[in-house]
């Protein structure tokens, strides 16, 4: 089953968003009960018990807040259960959580290194072109141009950043079959937490970068004048590519809006040119007017911008973290919690192709998925999809998410054909492709109209399981695996355990 992308989960959400550290627990909870199959982790009293917590925490409240408290509700439960008596689930769930020391260390680091930066030139200098001052200013204004560029480019788009973070957490997803209860659920948690919460990351990501940026200039003009109470700076330049006329130009135009503002003006061509280094003792003046042009231009250019930017993105941080779309009714784990709160009966629709099930058949199918999905699961049936229909039928209709199963319903008296039954099954499985993960689209092959027409032949369940397999490599290239019924014979109970057992197992909870 393919999933649903995040931004859809917002609408489908069970409640409305939650808050990250609930969002946390519930994935946390998610991946134990899907990835858990034997129920060692979290044993089935635990979970039942945590149904019953749920309930008598939501029992005041109706609809959708009933819903978003009774999971969050019961991931508490659980996840307190699972951290006391599993310390590597409890390490997995710190370190789930945004380091806070990063959003700390590293504008510190950034102020540091900009302090430290302030020796431009030799002894006493102030190279007026000096990298340290001119580069910091034009890189700033690089990342001004991208983020605007990337800004209209986007258009809705995630952000490079957040899609480079979701993308990593695809790599966390390798090998989550494999090894004990424990690490596949660590695998499917790491990369679903990763993914879900890649835009936060990014914005606490770029709160960082911005605030560090801006304190890394500010260190870099406040280790000047804290140099300069004690020395004195002589300002001057030196190039080997530009004459006198270029770097007047150019230090006109990146410290001009910074003259207007303070009234300190930039020297005219002539004592530019004899400010020129040429050798020892040579060129240079009092360094004090060009700092405060330079302090003013870094502020305007860098600090502010950088602060604001910071601001910004700590508040989207904040909005992040208050409103994360964890999964809602269009997954299947969720709706099975649901169910188990009593406020989300099952829902099951079945499909017939080239088939006209009897009466008695559809009854039984129905008492089976009513038995899966619950005694008041709504259960309903197409009208037969006529052979040769199926690209008719699947312009016209559509996937309700709001399905648990999908069941495609055929003969085994039919001949299955590639062009045909193959193909109905395909254009059902894309729809479930296009759509997300929440409804798990499987087939039903009935043999009792197989069996009653060949009713004591020899060898007729070899021939029966030689049929089957043609269905499975016929519908094999949809994503479907087929399971036989015999409605005739298999008493309600057993059947029941068989669909379910096959399709569970197929959908694996729809993780």
């Amino acid at each position: 089953m393919q999933r649903l992308p995040l931004r859809k989960l917002r609408e489908t959400n069970v409640g409305g968003l939650m808050r990250e550290e609930s969002a946390r627990k519930v994935e946390l909870v998610r991946a134990v009960e899907v990835e858990d199959r034997e129920a060692a982790l979290l044993t089935r009293e635990d979970r039942a018990q945590a149904d019953t917590k749920a309930r008598a925490a939501a029992s005041t409240l109706k609809g959708r807040e009933f819903e978003r408290r009774f999971i969050a509700a019961r991931a508490d439960f659980a996840a307190s259960r699972l951290v006391t008596r599993h310390a590597g689930l409890a390490d997995l769930l710190n370190r789930s959580r945004w380091p806070g020391w990063v959003g700390v260390g590293v504008p510190l680091v950034a102020l540091a290194a900009g302090f430290l930066a302030n020796e431009f030139g030799t002894d006493k200098h102030l190279d007026l072109l000096a990298v340290p001052l001119v580069g910091t200013i034009a890189w700033n204004l690089f990342v001004y141009l991208w983020i605007v560029i990337t800004t209209i480019l986007r258009r809705g788009r995630r952000n490079p950043l957040t899609a480079a973070l979701a993308k990593l957490a695809g790599f966390g997803r390798q090998g989550a079959e494999g090894g004990t209860a424990i690490e596949r659920t660590a695998a499917s948690f790491s990369s679903r937490w990763a993914e879900l919460t890649a835009p936060l990351t990014a914005a606490r990501t770029s709160r960082t970068f911005h605030l560090g940026a801006a304190l890394f200039a500010a260190g870099l003009i406040g280790g000047i004048y804290l140099r300069a109470l004690v020395i004195e700076y002589r300002a001057g330049w030196e190039s080997t590519f530009l004459g006198p006329q270029a770097v007047h130009s150019v230090l006109s135009t990146v410290l001009g809006p910074a003259s207007h503002l303070t009234g300190v003006a930039i020297p005219p061509l002539s004592d530019i040119a004899a400010m020129r280094w040429t050798g020892l003792g040579t060129g240079g003046v009092n360094a004090a007017p060009w700092i405060h042009l330079y302090t003013a231009t870094v502020l305007g250019l860098v600090v502010l911008p950088r602060l604001a930017l910071a601001g910004w993105q700590a508040l989207r941080g904040l909005r992040l973290a208050r409103n994360l779309p964890v999964a809602g009714r269009e997954d299947f784990y969720i709706r099975r919690l649901l169910r188990a709160s009593g406020a989300a009966p099952g829902r099951a629709r079945v499909t017939p192709y080239a088939y006209n099930p009897r009466e008695e058949t559809r009854r039984r199918i129905t008492a089976t998925l009513r038995a899966v999905l619950g005694d008041e699961a709504e259960v309903r049936f197409d009208e037969p999809v006529a052979y040769g229909a199926e690209d008719n039928w699947a312009a016209q209709h559509s996937l309700d998410p709001g399905d648990d199963y999908h069941l495609l319903l055929f003969s085994l008296s039919s001949t299955p054909e590639a062009e045909n039954h193959g193909i109905f099954a395909k254009r059902l499985a894309d729809q479930g492709s296009s759509r997300g993960k929440g409804t798990v689209i499987g087939a039903l092959i009935d043999e009792s109209p197989y069996r009653e027409h060949f009713a004591g032949q020899a060898g007729l369940d070899e021939r029966i399981e030689t049929r089957l397999d043609a269905w499975r490599a016929i519908l094999a290239p949809a994503g479907v695996a087929p399971t036989g019924i015999d409605l005739s014979a298999t008493d309600d109970d057993a059947l029941a355990k068989r669909i379910e057992g096959n399709l569970i197992r197929d959908a694996d909870l729809s993780r």
